[in-house]
Parts: C-alpha cells; structure tokens; sequence
C-alpha cells in the first residue's frame, strides 16, 4: 500500500494490494501493494507478560490445565513458546476435532497411527524465503512432532494455480447461522469446501499488507468468511462484520484507533494466519544515487532522483525477482508488473515521506467524509488520438469498467457501491455508502487514466477478453505525457526498458520538490528480471544496477561494501504462514485441524520469533501480534 520501489525489493513475496483487491500493483517508484513480510523497528515485543496464568514464563510445562491467553496472545515468546505450551493448546484442537488425532510421545499422529506429515511451500530462488521455511519445518518438528516437507515454488505459480481458485460461490454454516457467497471471486472462491486446483497445507509465499495508514481497509481480509480476499478460507469466530461497521462510522483517527482495538485482539487470539514478524526491506543502491530514504514512502518522489549532480542524464536500472505476464492497467494482478506499468504511467496519487496526501493526476477534497470531490488537473494529455485526459475519462472508467458486472478489473471492488457522478470538465464527485474520513488512505480511490475512446468499443460488446488483450493497453500506448517514462520496448520474462518522457506533466505543477520542475532526471530506465540472487546482487555491486534487494543474512557485509548503500526501509508487510483451511488443505489424514482456533494457536506457539529474527533475519525485524508495525499510528498501545 504504501509507494515505494517495488523493484528494491524481494516481490515474489509481495503481492500488490490488488492482487489481493485483484491487484493493482503500485510502482513506478513504487507500490500499493498487499503482501509479505517486512517491516519492524526491531524491538522486544518479546515479553510475554500477561501470556500464562500460574506458570513459571518458561515453556506451559503446568500440564496445560491453568493456561489462559490474554487479550492480546503473544504466541511464539516465553511464556507462550515451547513444546508443552504447543502440545496442551494442539490437544485442545484434537478435543474438538470428530477425529482422532493424538501424540504418541512427541510425535504427532493421525487417527490411523502415521506422524502427521504436512508440507510449506516458500519462494524459490530466495535464500530468506527457504532459511525460513526450513527453520519452521524444524519448529513445527521439534515442539509439535509434525513432519514437515519444504517444496520451492514460483511465485506466479503458487498464485495461478494453489492460491487462487475458480468462483464458485455456495453456502456453509458458519457460527451457526448460513453464509452465502453472492460475490465470488479467485481470492474467495465460495465456502471452504470450494478449493483452488492444486493442494497445498502451509506457504509463506505471500504475506499481507497491514494498511497502517488506515486498518479499515483490512476488511478486504477479515470482514466476516466472505470478504473479496480470503484465499485460505478463514472463518472469524468474532463477529467481524459487526465490529468493522463500528469502526466505520469512526469520525477521527483517535476513534478508529479505539475501534480497532476489539478487531486487533480477536485477531491476535484466532491467528487466521500464523504471524511472524514484520522485516525492513533491506535495499541496496548505487552510491552516487540521490534520492533514497529510509522512509515508508521511500521512492513516492523518483522524478527527481538523481545521479552524480542536477542534470538529466544517465539511466535508473533496477534488478527484481518478480516476473509479470500483463502491463494492462485494467487487469494487472501483479506487483512487478505493477512497478513496470508506473515508469510510464502515473496513478492518481500518492503519500510523500510525511505521509501525506500528495496529488498526482487529481487532487481529493471532503467536507464530510461521504462526497469527495476529485479536481483533474489541466495539462494532462494522452497520447493522440486520444487527446486531454478530462473528468470525462475517469467517470467512464468506474462506472463502464470498474462497476461492471462483465467487467472484472483490478478495481472493481474499490468501487463497488461508490456513486460517481461528473460536475465539470475537469471534476467529478464519488458518494460513498458511508462517511470515511480516511478513504484516500485505503487506495480505493487510485485511478490510472484510461482514454474513454480506447475502451468503448470494449465496452459496448462487453468484450472483456478483447480488453484484456489490446496491445495498446499491453504495450501502454496512451499514456501521452502522464508518466515520467515512455515504454520503449516490453521483453516478456525478461523486463521493460524506457526512455525520458519530455512531456511529462509533473513538470508544469506547483506542489513537491524542486526538481520536479526538470523530472525525471534520467535519460532512460530499465527494469530487470532476473530469478537467481546471486546474479541479481552482482549486477548492483558491478554497477550494472542501480538498485537491488539485499537479504537480511547479507547486510553487515553490504554495509561494509563501499560500491553500495543500504537502506533499511519500514514496510506494512508481514511475514505469515497461510494455513490453508479449505478441503485441500490437509493432506495428513482426515478432517483439518487448520480449521481450529487452537491449533492455529498451537502452531504460533511452537515457532519462536525471535530465534527467527535473531538467526535468519539477522535481528532485522521484530515480532508480529496485533495485525499492525509498531511504527504505525493505529498499532494498539495495549500490546506495548
């Protein structure tokens, strides 16, 4: 969610924020984004006060009878971790199981006898995703007898084929009362019983986007079992919907902050997904590079980075892990491609290193927090024939596209229930269902430009396949002067390369930074994909890159390496086990314990945090609890 460069950092474990709102990948300099684990100001959060009732703080060992978890669980640190802490809360799980698991010893087993055995898919060719996987895999083996087999994946793959599914919709019984799954979509496909085409127990693939600059947007994950993302199959045993209603109607960020703090502790007590941590990425740039800070919106102002001194010259060339398939706007589910799609074209706006509103393509303005009135500015133009970008463009693409049955876009849930009407030229106004005061901050109302003439056609014979591949959508041939790069030339699986846009229109505004007057202030841009690590950290010590993400076991020796500097930048991503509590999501036997609140539990208890941020991320990072960064505004005071 936050704009940042995407390419500096390991995207296979990242997906663009609609990815999971069917993916709208930020970049450019940057991302919007949705998944996987950085963040983290390395602090304790390892306390554990309040985790035991009448224990010693060391590992449960009271026979399980007196344990009690607090309003905030802090799962996965004494005295929350540890073989008989994990044993007690797994045989909780077993008693509300029909069938009979057991442990024989310290071995788990299933009802015919045979170990459990389960498997954790993690990103290939990504030594930090693999040290990860490998250290849980011991954990899981160590404090709860699990046998856990670790499988690399690509990324993409995991995605097309495990992650996602078929809509199907249904019904299920969920706390007692039937749910229907009206809205179906590839990251909810319907009930749990409704399953994504290859099986698959655990990943740590992807993460999720914490949204701390407003946790509203959350809903997309929690709001009850049938929100637009739950790949996993999660069913809140809190009244969800209930609760994020209440917050809704917050009228401050003090409020909403008082709001969530129900949501944080249910959601720290059920573990839909087992967290971990949360981990700066660590980013490796060319010395000479001006521009980079260690910011959560580091990249938001790359037209006016730099190298060397104030003049347009030279080439931005970055390296990254994440392939894409599409550059199309419309339909784009992948942060990589997000990131390629943003050299060229500029979304509508972004957050500067305050985190503040900053307009790109339109200014945003409320009185009451249900009308917004959106202010296109003037000198935007599309490339011919298309002409200036108007209000017009922007009406039309909500309500023809992203509003439309036919139509699944990237953004369609964003604007589901949004009335948007024209009030001018270079104006129009969106209503929301309710008053939110922080709506900018959840990214729903981003738009990318999209010529009215081009999509039309489309529009009137409901042609989505068509839309999907038009090569002047593919190949970003309107974009006229509303990027800061013009796409010379796209080499499926291999990257993008551009060159200056002379026309760029963040030249002619009043807002930002000096240089925005001369930006961008390089001749040309790439963008590499390249799978092996190795190859990708030879090209930024080399010069051949002008940045590349650098893993955590790496860090002290890059620090000490004069032909690169290092950034650690904050980030809202998390690193989480997905669990996967579908039908498919338990190959060891009959049933899934994955369902249970308590083996969730179990599993976080048998992982320790910090053992994982000391050994593999190198104490670049700290514990995950509360579903927010400590650094965020929203994170709850009573989990200090």
């Amino acid at each position: 969610m936050p704009r940042r460069n995407i390419e500096d950092r390991d995207d296979s474990r990242h997906v663009g924020r609609r990815q999971w709102l069917s993916a709208l990948g930020m970049a450019g300099a940057v991302t919007l984004a949705g998944c996987s684990g950085n963040g983290g100001d390395g602090g304790d959060g390892s306390d554990g006060s309040d985790g035991m009732d009448g224990g010693d703080g060391s590992d449960g060992s009271d026979g399980g009878e007196s344990l009690e978890l607090s309003d905030f669980p802090k799962f996965g640190v004494d005295p929350l971790y540890g073989r008989d802490v994990a044993h007690t809360l797994a045989e909780r799980a077993f008693e509300q199981s029909e069938y009979d698991y057991s442990f024989d010893g310290d071995t788990m087993v299933n009802p015919d006898g045979d170990q459990v055995e389960i498997n954790i898919y993690h990103s290939a060719g990504q030594e930090t995703s693999q040290l990860t996987a490998d250290f849980i895999a011991q954990e899981l083996g160590q404090n709860l007898g699990i046998n856990v087999s670790v499988e690399a994946i690509d990324g993409t793959r995991f995605n097309n084929e495990y992650w996602t599914a078929e809509p199907q919709g249904g019904t299920d019984t969920v706390n007692g009362e039937e749910v229907t799954w009206e809205n179906p979509t590839p990251q909810n496909p319907g009930p749990q019983s409704v399953t994504s085409n290859e099986p698959w127990d655990m990943s740590i693939v992807f993460g999720l986007n914490t949204y701390p600059l407003n946790p509203l947007t959350n809903s997309v994950f929690f709001d009850g079992a049938t929100p637009f993302y739950n790949p996993v199959g999660y069913y809140p045993q809190f009244n969800a919907q209930e609760l994020f209603d209440e917050a809704q109607q917050a009228t401050s960020v003090d409020e909403l902050r008082e709001a969530f703090v129900e949501i944080f502790e249910n959601l720290a007590y059920e573990q839909p997904y087992i967290t971990l941590l949360f981990s700066d990425d660590i980013v490796g740039y060319n010395p000479e590079l001006e521009g980079p800070i260690e910011n959560f919106s580091n990249g938001w102002d790359l037209p006016a980075w730099y190298e060397g001194d104030e003049s347009v010259s030279g080439s931005y060339d970055t390296v990254t892990s994440a392939r894409f398939t599409t550059l199309n706007p419309l339909f784009n589910t992948e942060n990589g491609a997000g990131t390629a799609i943003e050299r060229a074209l500029d979304p509508g706006y972004t957050f500067d290193e305050n985190q503040e509103y900053f307009p790109l393509l339109y200014d945003m303005s409320t009185e009451d927090g249900e009308v917004w009135t959106f202010d296109v500015r003037e000198n935007l133009q599309f490339s011919e024939p298309y002409g200036q970008v108007t209000a017009e463009d922007f009406v039309y693409l909500v309500q023809e596209l992203h509003q439309a049955d036919w139509a699944p876009t990237a953004a369609s849930s964003s604007w589901d229930g949004v009335e948007v009407e024209q009030t001018g030229e270079f104006q129009f106004e969106a209503t929301l269902e309710s008053p939110n005061i922080l709506w900018p901050k959840t990214y729903d109302p981003i738009l990318y430009p999209i010529p009215k003439d081009l999509v039309q056609p489309y529009v009137e014979e409901e042609d989505v396949e068509g839309l999907e591949q038009d090569e002047e959508l593919l190949e970003l041939q309107f974009t006229g002067n509303l990027g800061a790069f013009e796409l010379e030339e796209w080499n499926r699986g291999s990257g993008t390369e551009y060159v200056r846009n002379d026309e760029y229109y963040l030249r002619d505004i009043d807002e930002g930074p000096d240089l925005f007057s001369e930006g961008p202030l390089f001749e040309e841009a790439s963008i590499s994909v390249v799978g092996e690590q190795a190859s990708r950290l030879g090209a930024l010590e080399t010069g051949e890159a002008d940045s590349a993400a650098i893993p955590p076991e790496q860090y002290e020796s890059y620090r000490e390496n004069e032909s690169v500097d290092v950034y650690q930048v904050p980030t809202p991503y998390n690193t989480i086990i997905s669990v996967n509590q579908r039908a498919n999501g338990w190959n060891a036997g009959p049933g899934n314990l994955f369902q249970l609140v308590p083996f969730r539990q179990a599993l976080a208890a048998a992982i320790s945090k910090q053992d994982l941020i000391d050994g593999v991320y190198r104490g670049l990072a700290s514990p995950h609890f509360t579903w927010q960064p400590r650094w965020s505004e929203f994170y709850p005071e009573t989990d200090e």
